[in-house]
């Protein structure tokens, strides 16, 4: 039961949403906890700031 809650948990931390286009872009692993570009309209997309 623990391995599907936590394969849920980090499919849905890899998603984010763009504050000035609202498009939602999906995070590669390696880029999880990096600020990333939206590829729509280039905004800057913070990391979360904590994982629990």
């Amino acid at each position: 039961m623990w391995g599907i809650y936590s394969a849920l948990k980090s499919a849905f931390n890899r998603k984010r949403k763009c504050p000035q286009c609202g498009k939602i872009t999906i995070i590669r692993l390696e880029n999880k906890l990096k600020t990333v570009k939206c590829e729509k309209c280039g905004h800057n997309l913070p990391a979360p700031k904590e994982q629990i």
